[in-house]
């Protein structure tokens, strides 16, 4: 699955000799930069309860342990979040993680440089890789990890100070949250794009922001560069950032949002784009950029009830023992443990742990209608995968 990625660029910066930074693009492994023991919450736990874990540790996404029988884990982002319930308007407190969460993670290995980490995080299209040694998972490198392996090692806990500090201030924000403009962050950062990769890196860090407006001879924005392209354009391919411009990486055309779209319809843009921020701008002026918008604005002000999803979930019919449950082999005489046809089927798998069973009678009304097995919600949930 894994493939090295090879530089495009390999003419005068590869003769010139590396900066610190080009040299720990090189140097550095996973196990360097990772994530140990990183937050595990389980599959009937819910959104409101997993944005409170995201919260206390700084983290934008947690793992979710496989069920009993199950090999799998799982995993909720922030996208996930974005995606499957701000966009459809969903009460957080009502969806749990099993209805969202990513199946069939694509892991990274510990002794991985940190640029096959970005080459595989740019293959597969995700931004945080679980690290697997000996059959277990013993930590999570994300594309922040990546990106902060740029700064000098001395100061990799000041960044996470700092990007501590700007998940506190979002937090401590007041008032209902309807549109962009009530969650947007302005002034937003700028830089020129003839400075190089490694001052983009270091006002990034300085001021804790995962991007930074392009821009030369007015207000006007040339591009954005993100902590993305950086991890995916120059980390990847090993280019050293003290040799690369700004310009050579920066993503353009930039897209920009209105201060007056809603937090759902911003949420589904961003989904449809790929994106994690858009630039704030009124459409009668489209090159005064008034803010920033991400997807972390987003989701604190979620987490902080500031905004509350009011449709209720209907569950997916997969996702019930209906779906699988199969006739009685026999008549059952008593049972001290039942399930409804439906019931999820995590719940359902939860409720055969609890009494230490490996199957379980399906009951309404009284009557038994059917049985479920813990074979039967492996099967069920293995031939539902999921992707990223």
């Amino acid at each position: 699955m894994h493939r090295r990625v090879k530089s495009d660029h390999p003419e005068e910066e590869c003769r010139r000799s590396r900066s610190p930074a080009g040299r720990r693009i090189t140097m550095l492994t996973v196990a360097d930069v990772m994530t140990r023991r990183p937050v595990m919450v389980p599959a009937d736990a819910t959104v409101a309860e997993a944005l409170e874990a995201m919260k206390a540790r700084g983290i934008s996404s947690v793992l979710v342990p496989p069920l009993p029988g199950l090999s799998e884990y799982g995993i909720v982002t922030a996208r996930d979040i974005l995606t499957k319930v701000v966009r459809d308007d969903l009460d957080p407190t009502q969806v749990h993680l099993h209805e969202i969460m990513t199946w069939r993670l694509v892991t990274a290995r510990p002794a991985w440089t940190v640029a096959q980490a970005a080459g595989v995080m740019g293959q597969v299209g995700v931004r945080r890789l679980p690290v697997v040694e000996g059959g277990e998972i013993v930590g999570l490198v994300s594309d922040t990890d990546l990106f902060t392996a740029l700064a000098p090692q001395q100061e990799w806990e000041h960044v996470r100070r700092v990007r501590k500090a700007r998940a506190e201030e979002r937090a401590s924000r007041t008032g209902t949250v309807r549109t962009v403009a009530d969650v947007m962050s302005s002034p937003v950062l700028t830089i020129g794009p003839d400075a190089t990769v490694a001052e983009a890196v270091r006002k990034m860090v300085a001021a804790g922001v995962s991007s930074l407006l392009v821009t030369e001879d007015g207000p006007a924005a040339q591009g954005i560069v993100t902590k993305r392209d950086v991890v995916l354009k120059l980390v990847a391919a090993e280019r050293d950032p003290a040799h690369v411009r700004v310009g050579a990486v920066m993503s353009a055309p930039v897209r920009t949002i209105e201060p007056g779209v809603t937090i759902e319809a911003c949420s589904a843009r961003m989904a449809e784009a790929g994106v994690r921020r858009f630039p704030v701008a009124r459409p009668e002026a489209p090159g005064e950029i008034l803010g920033i918008v991400s997807d972390s604005d987003i989701l604190a002000a979620v987490e902080a009830r500031r905004w509350q999803g009011h449709r209720r979930p209907r569950w997916p019919t997969a996702y019930i023992v209906a779906d699988v449950m199969r006739p009685p082999a026999g008549p059952f005489q008593t049972w001290e443990e039942a399930l409804s046809p439906e019931l999820s089927l995590w719940e359902a798998a939860g409720r055969m742990r609890r009494a230490g069973v490996r199957q379980l009678p399906v009951v309404q009304e009284g009557a038994v209608i059917g049985v479920v097995s813990d074979t039967d919600i492996v099967r069920a949930l293995e031939q539902r995968g999921g992707g990223d």
